[in-house]
């Protein structure tokens, strides 16, 4: 956890609004053709299995570099795509959603990233 700050940061960031797209059922409202898709608790089981095997990663001994440039491209589509919808939400509807603190964390995983080990 010391070695890969970032990496326990953003599993737990993953786990927590996994969870929470899981325990609410109507937490998106737009457009009504695909809400149901969205408020689907598949959605936020994605963010939970990336999380937790983010989480798994930080903890394994062995830290396979092929793994972390999976989970940090994973990561960085759900939140991408969970900003942009949140984004999309407040235009549109005028509903406060954290769109603004998701793209910090896109971001940060982008950049962690851009930076991460390749060989």
């Amino acid at each position: 956890m010391k070695n890969n700050p970032f990496h326990t940061v953003i599993g737990l960031a993953e786990l927590g609004i996994g969870i929470h797209l899981i325990s609410h059922d109507q937490y998106f409202l737009w457009p009504p053709v695909i809400d149901g898709v969205a408020n689907d608790d598949i959605v936020g089981g994605f963010f939970v299995l990336v999380g937790a095997v983010m989480l798994y990663w930080v903890y394994d001994t062995k830290r396979a570099v092929r793994l972390d440039h999976v989970l940090l491209i994973a990561s960085s589509f759900l939140m991408c795509v969970l900003t942009l919808y949140q984004l999309m939400h407040w235009i549109v509807l005028g509903i406060d959603m954290p769109w603004i603190s998701n793209a910090a964390i896109t971001s940060v995983i982008m950049i962690l990233a851009s930076r991460s080990d390749s060989e």
